[in-house]
């Protein structure tokens, strides 16, 4: 059986399965293109279901949107998208 680590707030190993969550926002870090640019990384907030966008900025490195995220909303409660009780990957709820 795997080991599933307990993460306190997301990072470099953990940004693609782990989210920030509050009462009616979920923050996020996902993986954006440009027909101009390279790839980059996209520190977003929206509601819960995606239909509203409240909060987006770009970023060169993911290193540099790691810490963006955490210090923007860092105190919310986070979710590991792995873990079954918290509505990952089995109800087949994207991020």
């Amino acid at each position: 059986m795997e080991s599933i680590n307990i993460w306190t707030k997301v990072t470099e190993d953990n940004w693609s399965f782990c989210h920030y969550k509050s009462l009616n926002l979920k923050a996020f870090i996902c993986f954006g293109a440009d027909p101009d640019e390279d790839f980059f990384y996209l520190v977003t907030c929206t509601d819960q279901n995606h239909n509203e966008e409240f909060f987006q900025k770009k970023f060169k490195t993911l290193p540099e949107a790691v810490e963006n995220i955490n210090s923007l909303y860092g105190k919310w409660p986070l979710v590991d998208l792995r873990n079954k009780s918290e509505g990952g990957c089995s109800t087949c709820e994207a991020h």
